[in-house]
């Protein structure tokens, strides 16, 4: 009959097709993690949140004595976050922040100079926003001749110690300049 080698090829096919199905399914080691099956055997850790501090995104810098008029102005600054990158190493008992923030000048009437140096703090808080860890930076900034305008790109590494079972994303980097408490409008 015409139907019973058809039937045995299709047979022969199908344990053919299966015995390597098999042998590919074997190679390779045994992974049980629910991850594996999207190419990763544990999911990503996250990152800190990086965030400015609000008020303290721009700075306005003013010549010596009492005048606060746009005559006055020395320099303005602001300070942007343009990426970032975390890490976690030592066997995930600690994050590395990889940042880069720019900072940009505006000459104003009252410079002297091309050159003003901007102070920024990189700070590390807790989501509670206990602060940890805070440093203050100082970023000189020269402008062009000719120019009011001028930036930097400053690449700064935060590196997070976790204890217990927290992860990156239980901390928040915060960064802006560093204000006196008269460009924070406390003294009169």
């Amino acid at each position: 009959m015409l139907i019973l080698p058809r039937i045995r090829l299709f047979f022969r096919l199908f344990a053919i097709g299966g015995v390597a199905l098999l042998a590919s399914s074997c190679s390779g080691t045994v992974d049980t993690d629910i991850f594996s099956i999207f190419g990763s055997s544990k999911p990503p850790l996250p990152c800190p949140q990086v965030e400015v501090l609000p008020g303290a995104d721009t700075i306005t810098i003013f010549r010596e004595g009492q005048g606060r008029d746009l005559v006055d102005v020395r320099f303005e600054g602001v300070i942007v976050p343009i990426s970032g990158l975390c890490q976690y190493v030592d066997d995930d008992t600690a994050v590395v922040v990889d940042l880069v923030l720019r900072i940009g000048a505006t000459k104003g009437p009252a410079a002297e100079s091309q050159t003003e140096e901007f102070p920024f703090f990189v700070a590390i808080a807790e989501k509670s926003g206990k602060i940890i860890a805070k440093k203050i930076f100082y970023s000189p900034i020269e402008i062009v001749e000719g120019r009011r305008r001028g930036a930097v790109q400053e690449e700064i590494e935060q590196r997070i110690p976790l204890k217990g079972l927290k992860t990156g994303g239980d901390y928040v980097i915060i960064m802006g300049f560093q204000l006196t408490k008269e460009q924070l409008g406390l003294e009169n």
